[in-house]
């Protein structure tokens, strides 16, 4: 169960502190730090990890800082950087834990959990102390009791490529994903404060009920992945392009539901790389996080540049990257590396 709560905070922990920056009138690359330094901490434990007695530590301090934050002492500008600081060290403490523990988990319920925190995480917009120091208590107690793991660095192999195509994939998502519920959260929270936070958690959640429907469903119809891939690539790439030219407000949320469908098909770059004999569990990981780091950081450094235009600019560099994840998995069936009849 610890696993599955643990799940659960990291998509409070992730979406949680958008809703707070929207609801507080934070500027759009402000509010995206939070995601970013979440993300920023899920570089561990790949490629970078912690032995158990630094885990603990580190938890130890959040602890002490969320409980600081309690009080009136911080301005804007420490609360600001206190609260980035801390994100990265709970994300970091709790998927090192996470990693320890997910031979117990199941993928199915790991996914309900984390949506699970998606529809709680408007809880930080209104008290963004308390939810830390719940939160550092609870990974605390986690490290002390599941944690094993050792200071180290992992390195990431090319996969034939399919590393790359992963990199791309995690881009085109992180590229668009966090700034669009920033800039939905900004448009309804303007009117409905609490409301607002929870209507945009919702509508991000449909878009991971989207996701989570596309293995299973198409998995069982076929086992062709190179086709499903490209579809799913292709359509994705021109659905983002559609939603930087729409101006009504319910098309944009349905088109934004739908993308969820594209992303569900990343199942099938571990599937080909596994026939191509070249599947790495832990550099496909490393990989993933990569795109998550690398998407968020050009999300922050246009919103700082294009302001509330950049929403809509996110939108085009996604669909670019998703398309380019199609180049290069091309590139990798014409080199021969990866055949559909394997």
């Amino acid at each position: 169960m610890t696993f599955y709560l643990l799940s659960m905070i990291t998509g409070v922990l992730e979406c949680g502190w958008i809703a707070y920056g929207a609801v507080h009138g934070l500027p759009l690359w402000q509010i995206l730090c939070f995601p970013l330094a979440y993300h920023l901490g899920n570089m561990f434990p790949k490629p970078f990890s912690l032995g158990k007695r630094t885990l603990i530590v580190l938890s130890g301090l959040c602890c002490a800082v969320s409980v600081a934050m309690l009080f009136p002492i911080f301005s804007e500008q420490a609360l600001f950087a206190s609260t980035c600081a801390l994100l990265a060290c709970l994300s970091a403490v709790i998927q090192s834990v996470r990693s320890d523990l997910k031979s117990d988990g199941n993928r199915l319920m790991k996914r309900v959990f984390r949506v699970g925190g998606f529809v709680v995480s408007p809880v930080a917009a209104f008290l963004p102390a308390v939810t830390l120091v719940a939160v550092s208590v609870f990974a605390l107690v986690a490290a002390v009791r599941h944690y094993s793991g050792k200071a180290g660095m992992t390195r990431m192999t090319l996969q034939k490529g399919f590393s790359t195509v992963m990199i791309c994939h995690q881009l085109h998502y992180f590229f668009y994903a966090h700034i669009t519920l920033a800039a939905m959260l900004l448009r309804l929270t303007s009117m409905l404060p609490m409301w607002g936070c929870v209507c945009a958690a919702l509508l991000f959640c449909g878009t991971w009920i989207t996701y989570m429907s596309v293995e299973p469903l198409v998995s069982k119809r076929t086992a062709c992945l190179l086709p499903v891939f490209l579809v799913g690539h292709i359509g994705i790439g021109l659905l983002l392009s559609c939603m930087g030219f729409v101006t009504g407000l319910q098309l944009f949320i349905l088109m934004w539901i739908i993308t969820g469908f594209g992303g569900g098909v990343v199942y099938t770059i571990s599937g080909m790389a596994k026939k191509a004999d070249s599947f790495d569990k832990t550099s496909m990981t490393i990989a993933e996080n990569i795109g998550h780091t690398a998407g968020l950081l050009t999300a922050v450094t246009v919103a700082a540049i294009c302001g509330n235009t950049a929403p809509r600019v996110m939108l085009f560099f996604g669909a670019a990257s998703a398309l380019t994840a199609v180049a290069r998995m091309l590139l990798i069936v014409r080199k021969g590396d990866y055949r559909e009849a394997q």
